[in-house]
This record gives C-alpha cells, structure tokens and sequence, in this order.
C-alpha cells in the first residue's frame, strides 16, 4: 500500500478548502456521506470515470499516517 492517497479537486473546490481551511468533498462525496480519494493505481480511472474532458483539475496528495484513524478503505 502506498503511503499516498490522492484526491482530484475542482478549481471551485480547492478555492473552497482555502477558503474554509476544511472540505466536505465534491457533490458526489456529500451524496455518498464520504470523501473518495485514490491511491496511485486508481487515477487514471477515476481521472476518466469522474472528470472526462475537464480542465484546470488539481491533485492533492495526503499522507496516509496523516489521515488518522477515520480513513476507511473500501475494497
């Protein structure tokens, strides 16, 4: 496992999260009551399923050890 997980944000989410200083994730991660991230080896497929034919996107990097005992992953 890497030591990385990753998260592709939006323009408007990422002004948001400096903003705030915190996020709640995208629309689809407050439907789903959960924030998604990636690690290394889903990017390309969430970069296709999820933000196809978008522009300006920006990946952020999370250290898993930094995530603390409330990082969940699913199989």
């Amino acid at each position: 496992m890497d030591d990385m997980i990753y998260k592709l944000m939006r323009p408007s989410e990422w002004a948001a999260l400096e903003a705030e200083g915190a996020t709640d994730g995208s629309a689809a991660d407050r439907a789903d009551g959960f924030v998604h991230f990636s690690d290394a080896s889903q990017l390309a497929g969430t970069l296709q399923r999820h933000f196809a034919g978008e522009d300006g996107l920006l990946l952020v990097a999370v250290d898993v050890g930094a995530a603390g005992p409330a990082l969940r992953w699913e199989a």
